[in-house]
């Protein structure tokens, strides 16, 4: 199914400019067509008129007999460069006197003395003008019919002419009016787009993106959006406060209570020796709250992500030496794997990668990918970390040996609390990749899943561009 195309600002005003136009254009194209017409029948219409005139002037009776002295100037006026061809006959009581007898005659008895009838007639199969007078003879009782034929090449050239011209007209009328109503609307739309770029630009930092738009330099027009937009930042910045909130909050009365849990356990592992019913329990305590420890501080590291993602500007980031941050965290973690009987090992294509991304940042990245993978891996298994050097950047990968992630599953991990189903996956909270996607946002990183390179185990690239050299 093909997607809606999505509503136009200026596709919208531009139709609304250039329907109306074309139709006004296309009115006075109508009635211009009509005026040319007219124009060229009444200009053609004289020229025939003053020939019938010079002929029906020069008749004469003389013995009785009609008798026509006929003047070249009479057929002479009528020439044009079209080589229309001209006919004339002057006939008495629907007898010819001259000219070409089998002419179209006019009715004599409809036609006034001294006026011209124009009519349009068929001879020797072309279309033909006819302009025909009458006139009063002394000795003859009855007028006298004068009549002079053109062809109507002449006078259907100059309209198609005067047309083509005109129909150039409107054409350049509706393309400059195109034009200059797309400049016009650009130019009108323009503080729209200004304002959309800033609000573009206070999605990477909006540590100063959530105060108000100022309305001076917004078009009225746009104020009710902006408005309403003025009222989201509002919204969202109490929401933004609420979060603030609760992290410092759930640090102190969540960490808290779990610390004084820790040390009475410790206690009491002490005396197991007295109580060897409890010993089992007492394990079960402390695995559940060393999840529990876990799970909230993943909670709180992932709060604080979603919120840096909202309220840390990304373009204030510092270079991060992505070799030495990867060093230190598989330092950091080489106890872990070593609790695991897992075998970290570090190893690297570069000696400085520097990146554009905060080194807190990198950090919690880096720790909780390791993590991962030792903690899911099997005993006795291996993690080696990598540092690459790319075309456009550097990449870290975490390569394990473990059972690793089916394709099918690979997009969910990223899901908040989302674990594959396995009967004999370790206990965990589902939010190590969550976190590590939220993070990434920040440091404009991307992060592939593929098979490791024997087809066992999974591995995890990380790659980011390249800092500016110093």
């Amino acid at each position: 199914m093909t997607p809606k195309r999505a509503p136009s600002l200026r596709r919208a005003l531009l139709l609304n400019l250039l329907i109306p136009t074309s139709a006004l254009a296309a009115a006075l194209g109508l009635a211009g067509l009509v005026l040319i017409n007219q124009t060229i029948e009444t200009a053609y219409d004289r020229v025939l008129d003053g020939s019938v005139k010079a002929i029906a002037e020069r008749i004469a009776v003389e013995d009785g007999e009609i008798s026509v002295d006929l003047p070249q100037v009479a057929l002479g006026m009528l020439e044009t460069r079209a080589n229309d061809s001209v006919y004339y006959s002057v006939s008495y009581e629907q007898t010819p006197v001259t000219g070409y007898q089998d002419l179209p005659r006019a009715d004599p008895t409809a036609i006034p003395l001294g006026t011209i009838k124009h009519f349009d007639a068929r001879y020797k199969d072309m279309s033909v003008r006819i302009a025909a007078t009458t006139q009063a003879t002394y000795g003859k009782p009855l007028p006298v019919l004068v009549q002079v034929a053109e062809t109507t090449k002449a006078r259907t050239a100059a309209k198609r002419e005067l047309l083509l011209a005109l129909a150039a007209l409107e054409i350049g009328i509706i393309a400059t009016a195109a034009a200059l109503g797309w400049f016009a609307v650009r130019r009108g739309l323009a503080p729209l787009v200004d304002l959309g770029r800033e609000i573009d630009a206070r999605q990477f930092g909006t540590g100063t993106g959530l105060r108000r738009l100022e309305l001076e330099n917004i078009p009225y027009e746009a104020h009710p959006p902006v408005r309403a937009m003025n009222e989201l930042f509002a919204r969202l910045e109490a929401a933004i406060q609420l979060i603030r909130d609760f992290i410092a909050d759930a640090s102190h009365q969540m960490k808290t209570p779990l610390a004084s849990l820790r040390v009475h356990l410790a206690l009491l592992q002490r005396d197991a020796g007295h109580l060897p019913d409890n010993i089992d329990t007492i394990a079960e305590i402390e695995r559940s709250t060393k999840h529990l420890d876990r799970l909230v501080a993943q909670l709180i590291a992932m709060a604080r992500a979603e919120q840096a993602t909202v309220t840390e500007p990304s373009f204030h980031v510092t270079q991060t030496n992505l070799v030495a941050s990867a060093s230190e965290a598989v330092g950091m973690m080489a106890p872990f794997a070593a609790a695991k009987n897992v075998d970290l090992a570090f190893d690297t294509a570069v000696e400085c990668a520097l990146v554009s991304v905060d080194s807190s940042t990198l950090h919690d990245i880096l720790t909780n990918l390791i993590d991962n993978a030792i903690r899911y891996n099997r005993e006795g298994g291996s993690v080696v970390v990598s540092v690459l050097a790319l075309s456009d950047g550097y990449a870290v990968r975490i390569a394990d040996n473990g059972p690793g992630i089916a394709a099918e599953h690979r997009e969910r991990v990223f899901d908040r609390f989302y674990r594959v189903p396995a009967a004999d996956r370790p206990a965990g909270s589902g939010l190590g990749l969550s976190i590590v996607r939220t993070l990434l946002r920040q440091g404009r990183g991307a992060i592939e899943l593929t098979d490791n390179v024997d087809g066992c185990g999974l591995a995890v690239t990380v790659s980011f561009p390249a800092g500016p050299m110093p």
